[in-house]
């Protein structure tokens, strides 16, 4: 039976709305499955059901103008907020002094998610420093796991993502995670590139001309005192006059 043919009966969407807003973590297909065992809704409890019932949820919730809605991350389904809230929420995560991954703690977490199995070694091999604290934080943190031991020298231990990590970067699966070829051309598209690509002129800053010998404003003061010293010239020959003038008339 295709998608088209299934009609998902209007008594089971607020069932599966329930079950997934109840729960703490995504909510498997297989777990719906079995929550729905020997429920008369059990024949809808299979992937193509789900989807069809969960894009019909959706619709409604957009066309209520809800700030939420349901997507498949981490091997399950989980209600999130919409993009055009998140200003908001994050005001709210801040608010309860979540902690957020510094800088180390992202190259790290790359690191295991792009080369899952790695040995510590191997990692600390690719940043160059010693990540025994950044890893025993990702481990408490629930993002990374320990996954078994290598076939080395040693056998260190070997460490992997978790479905945690799944959910708290919105990916339905390792398989979501940008290729690197996409992070080298995003890394490759610098600023000036993209503003060639979209046929903008790069601004830079002008140089400012060198005044020319004319407007030298060197000069300006030693103009200014030239006028400063007629002033006083002739406001001493008109003194002078003045006395001049005074004596004849005496």
């Amino acid at each position: 039976m295709s998608e088209q043919d299934i009609s998902i009966p209007e008594a089971f969407l607020p069932i599966l709305e329930a079950l997934i807003f109840a729960s703490d973590e995504p909510l498997s297909e297989k777990t719906i499955n079995e929550l729905l065992a020997e429920s008369e809704f059990q024949e809808f409890a299979n992937p193509d059901a789900i989807k069809i019932a969960i894009e019909q949820i959706n619709d409604d919730l957009a066309r209520c103008a809800r700030p939420y809605s349901i997507v498949k991350v981490a091997g399950g389904y989980h209600f999130v907020t919409r993009s055009q809230f998140g200003v908001y929420v994050q005001k709210l995560l801040k608010a309860k002094s979540r902690k957020r991954l510094s800088q180390a703690a992202l190259e790290t977490l790359s690191i295991v998610a792009y080369k899952q199995p790695v040995s510590k070694p191997d990692i600390e091999a690719i940043r160059g420093v010693n990540s025994g604290e950044i890893m025993n934080s990702l481990l408490d943190r629930g993002l990374v796991t320990i996954i078994g031991r290598a076939e080395t020298a040693g056998r260190p231990l070997l460490y992997g993502t978790t479905a945690e990590f799944l959910r708290l970067f919105g990916l339905a699966a390792l398989e979501d995670l940008p290729r690197m070829k996409e992070i080298d051309e995003l890394i490759a598209l610098q600023p000036q590139n993209l503003a060639a690509e979209l046929g903008s002129a790069v601004i830079e800053e002008e140089e400012i001309p060198a005044l020319p010998e004319s407007m030298d404003i060197s000069k300006d003061s030693d103009d200014q005192s030239e006028i400063e010293d007629i002033a006083v010239e002739e406001e001493h020959e008109q003194s002078i006059d003045a006395a001049d003038e005074s004596n004849i008339n005496e």
